[in-house]
């Protein structure tokens, strides 16, 4: 430094001596007072304690460390400034965390009041529903009842048909049998017929004449 007096001269030591008790105090509750507004005065106070419990620790382990290893740990006021603001920080990010979980505990406790709510509605209406429901089950019963009578006539019904039916199929089977008999005659019918049509078709006026004069009929040949 001599070689460099301008150095010396030019410059300012800022001497970062300890802070009392007194000072700790004055500036955790300038610093904490606005955050902390809408705490009690007994929480305030606390939270300023602990903060100039936390530093003066800090100091007094870092005086033990120097003593033991030799080395400096310097803790400034700045380091005390920091240690606040870190604590606001911290509050308020938790209490943003809380406004969260309380918003969202808001929403399940409206939900499950709506739902309380509509319960409610419903058992009142299932009350409302109960005559009802009673007279639509006796109703129901009173139609299988008569479903029941209505199915075992069906089903007498339907034996008497089946019956019928058969009955029926078996004259229409005999029906179709005399049919075919007729059939079969009139088949051998139908060639004399057509020989008696084509004999009709050959007789000439002089024979009409000659059958008209035959008094009597003549024998047929064998």
């Amino acid at each position: 430094l001599r070689k460099f007096p301008s150095l010396v001269n030019c410059c300012t030591i800022d001497w970062f001596s300890e802070w009392p008790l007194e000072a700790l105090d004055s500036v955790a509750n300038t610093f904490l007072r606005d955050p902390l507004k809408s705490e009690s005065e007994e929480l305030v106070r606390s939270v300023v304690d602990a903060c100039v419990f936390i530093h003066q620790s800090v100091e007094k382990k870092s005086k033990e460390f120097f003593e033991t290893l030799r080395r400096y740990n310097y803790v400034t006021p700045t380091s005390y400034l920091e240690l606040l603001q870190t604590f606001i920080r911290l509050l308020r990010e938790k209490r943003a965390e809380l406004e969260t979980m309380r918003s969202r505990l808001q929403i399940g406790l409206d939900k499950l009041n709506s739902t309380a709510s509509q319960v409610g509605v419903m058992e009142k209406e299932l009350v409302d529903l109960q005559p009802v429901l009673q007279k639509t089950t006796v109703e129901v019963e009173e139609m299988i009842v008569v479903i029941t009578a209505d199915t075992e006539k069906a089903n007498v019904t339907k034996a008497k048909v089946a019956q019928q039916e058969a009955e029926a199929n078996e004259k229409a089977a005999e029906a179709k049998a005399i049919a075919d008999d007729a059939q079969a005659d009139l088949d051998k019918a139908l060639p004399a017929l057509d020989a008696a049509v084509k004999s009709l078709k050959l007789l000439t006026k002089n024979d009409i004449v000659e059958v008209k004069a035959l008094k009597n009929p003549p024998r047929g040949r064998a």
